[in-house]
C-alpha cells in the first residue's frame, strides 16, 4: 500500500472521527436543551398553580366580564392602588415578562408551550383585550406586546388544530355517559349563573 493510499485513508477516518464528534455533540446539546426547557416549563407551571394566580385567573375569567359594563369598576381596574387592578397587573406581568419572552426568543419550542399554555393565555388576552386598549391609550405605548404576540402564536396553534393535538388516526378510549349533575352545572355555566363560580377573595 503506497503512502498516498495510506494518507487517504489517514483522512477518511479522521473526518469520520470529527462528523462522530459533531454528531454527539448535537444530541447532547438537544438534550441539554430539552432538560433545560423541562426545568422552565415545570417552574412556570408551578408558578401558575399557587392559589393566588388561580384566583386571578378565576377573576378575570368569570368576574370581570360580568363587571366591565360598570363606569366605577372600570375607574377601579384603571387605578393601580385598588385590589382589582393588582390582579389583572400581576397576571398580565407574569404572561408577557416571565412566558412570553422565552417563547418569542425561541428558549423554549413554540408549539409546545401553544400547547401548555393556549387557554389562559387567550382567555386572559381575550378578556383583557378593553383594559389593554385602554391602558395603552391611557400610556401611550404598546403594553404587554409580549403578551400580544404569545396570544396570537397560540390562536394560530388553535387554527392548525381545531380539534386537539390527539394524535390523528388513533382510537379514542370508550368512556361512560357523563353524570347529569355535570350536564346541569354546565347548562348553569353557559346561562352566565355565578353563583357556581368561583370567587375571589
Amino acid at each position: 500500500m503506497t503512502a498516498e493510499w495510506l494518507a487517504a485513508i489517514a483522512s477518511v477516518a479522521t473526518f469520520v472521527v470529527i462528523a462522530a464528534t459533531a454528531v454527539a455533540a448535537l444530541v447532547q446539546v438537544r438534550h441539554l436543551r430539552n432538560t433545560n426547557q423541562i426545568a422552565v416549563f415545570t417552574e412556570l407551571r408551578h408558578r401558575m398553580e399557587v392559589p393566588d394566580f388561580q384566583e386571578g385567573i378565576c377573576f378575570i375569567r368569570f368576574e370581570l366580564p360580568e363587571r366591565t359594563d360598570d363606569p366605577e369598576f372600570r375607574r377601579r381596574l384603571l387605578d393601580r392602588t385598588t385590589r382589582e387592578s393588582e390582579i389583572v397587573r400581576d397576571i398580565g406581568n407574569f404572561i408577557d415578562g416571565a412566558i412570553a419572552p422565552l417563547v418569542k426568543h425561541r428558549m423554549v419550542d413554540r408549539t409546545l408551550a401553544c400547547d401548555l399554555f393556549y387557554f389562559p393565555v387567550v382567555m386572559c388576552w381575550d378578556h383583557l383585550a378593553p383594559f389593554i386598549a385602554t391602558s395603552r391609550a391611557m400610556l401611550g405605548y404598546t403594553m404587554w406586546e409580549d403578551f400580544e404576540y404569545l396570544a396570537l402564536l397560540c390562536k394560530n396553534f388553535r387554527a392548525r388544530y381545531p380539534e386537539g393535538t390527539y394524535p390523528r388516526n388513533t382510537p379514542r378510549l370508550p368512556l361512560p355517559e357523563p353524570w347529569p349533575e355535570g350536564l346541569v352545572q354546565r347548562e348553569h355555566l353557559e346561562r352566565g349563573d355565578l353563583a357556581i363560580r368561583p370567587q375571589v377573595r
